[in-house]
């Protein structure tokens, strides 16, 4: 009963709780919502700090089971006073940068628009759906795309977001569960500061960093700031490798707390991220799906934890005093934070990345960090416009043709194929620019494909 009622039910009632929140507050703030959704989850990391205490003393002054049922009995009071509270934004809730995201769900089916129109259909104009009147302000120039639930997830952004955001939360998750345990087991009893204080500046820094990093998000941008909280990761798990080893109490524990930082800042930015990537009416679905990763992060994490101190404790011969154990695990968690930074390269955040047209023979195009990468198939040459035959023939460091003074060129020993062909254009040198240069020949005004 304890795993149904406290873990299974509970858990679906801290995930609906958690959710709509974030949603109500992303659609009544577009203009600042790395701050906004920031302020909302640093309120589920300030009350796990906040309950810990109260639940110590719960303990203290009833029974499990009684403590059980008060603490129930409160989260069903406050909760329900609160989401008297809770609604979304009336039809007529216009604010200047709102682009075209709380229009009817039946426009939904639009995969693409033109970046361009867009900009010059709706920037100052407003657009009537179902009846309701919807003003884009005027300072609106971004492009705008409307996509359905279905291809938001099922586009391969999301699901490169969900590695960044589930490498994010690893390092968290198995930290903070475990920071108690594994300063009692190296460094003793004799610790400078007691457990309890430590954890609880841990829970300060865990929601300051999800207020801090979805303030910042919104000035510097969603990757900058998710780039900003892996890479500091990175740095600190390197660190922690070198300090383990040492030790050394107070810098393990700063290094701890900055980890914690850094997690917190990964969800505070995730939820406004989704509504940007993929629309308001999107986000709330797709936060949902994306907090998959904090399960998958909390059981995988967890599991793998204890495997290795285990494996280490007891075939291994090491005792949990000593830092080898605690080490090894940073390895690993290492590895999935390089990758977790890899994928953040190549999401497509911005509507222009995921916007940018396509051309004839592509056979792939990704931006990577706002620098865009395309492969195009090559076609069939049946032979040489004169653009490319001009330089082919020049460039032969053999020919004995005098460009300046014959003006003209003899191509009847030039075959398509042949191996005077390749050899040409395998010569084309600065030699050949050079006579172009003198013959102020502009190759933009050559014909396409003359065959030869």
């Amino acid at each position: 009963m304890l795993y149904f009622g406290y873990g299974f039910i509970g858990g679906i009632g801290l995930g609906i709780g958690y959710v709509t929140t974030i949603d109500a507050v992303i659609k009544w703030y577009p203009s600042s919502r790395g701050f906004a959704s920031g302020l909302a989850v640093s309120g589920f990391g300030s009350g796990a700090v906040a309950f810990s205490n109260i639940n110590a003393a719960l303990l203290r002054a009833f029974t499990v089971p009684q403590a059980f049922a008060v603490l129930g009995a409160i989260n069903l009071v406050v909760m329900f006073l609160c989401a008297l509270l809770m609604r979304p934004p009336p039809p007529d809730h216009n604010l200047p940068g709102v682009a075209l995201e709380m229009m009817d769900q039946s426009l939904t089916d639009i995969n693409h628009l033109n970046m361009q129109s867009v900009q010059q259909t709706i920037k100052g104009k407003s657009a009537t759906v179902g009846g309701q009147t919807i003003t884009v302000g005027s300072n609106s120039g971004d492009p705008v795309l409307i996509i359905t639930l279905s291809q938001a997830l099922s586009s391969v952004d999301f699901w490169l977001l969900w590695v960044a955001f589930f490498v994010n939360l690893v390092f968290g998750v198995v930290i903070i569960s475990n920071l108690a345990s594994m300063s009692t087991n190296m460094f003793g009893t004799d610790i400078p500061a007691p457990v309890t204080m430590i954890v609880t500046i841990e829970g300060v820094f865990n929601a300051g960093g999800r207020l801090l990093m979805g303030w910042i998000s919104d000035w510097t941008g969603r990757r900058r700031t998710f780039l900003f909280v892996i890479s500091l990761q990175i740095v600190i798990v390197a660190c922690l490798i070198s300090v383990l080893p040492q030790q050394s109490f107070w810098p393990f524990v700063v290094l701890v707390w900055l980890a914690t930082l850094c997690y917190g800042g990964g969800v505070g930015v995730i939820a406004a991220t989704l509504a940007d990537m993929f629309g308001a009416p999107n986000m709330s679905a797709c936060h949902g799906i994306m907090l998959t990763g904090w399960s998958v992060a909390a059981i995988g994490g967890g599991i793998t934890y204890t495997g290795v101190v285990g494996s280490l404790t007891g075939k291994g011969g090491y005792t949990l005093s000593d830092p080898y154990v605690y080490v090894v695990n940073q390895y690993w968690i290492l590895s999935l934070l390089i990758c977790g930074w890899i994928a953040l390269l190549l999401i497509r955040i911005t509507p222009r990345e995921r916007l940018f047209p396509s051309v004839r023979g592509q056979v792939f195009c990704h931006t990577f960090v706002g620098i865009t990468i395309r492969l195009v198939r090559g076609t069939k040459q049946h032979g040489l416009h004169d653009y490319e035959f001009l330089c082919a023939t020049i460039g032969d460091a053999g020919s004995t043709h005098d460009i300046e003074s014959s003006g003209s060129i003899n191509s009847t020993d030039i075959v398509p194929g042949s191996k005077g062909l390749n050899t040409r254009l395998e010569e084309i040198n600065l030699g050949a620019h050079n006579a172009l240069a003198r013959l102020d020949f502009d190759p933009a005004s050559v014909n396409n494909a003359n065959e030869t």
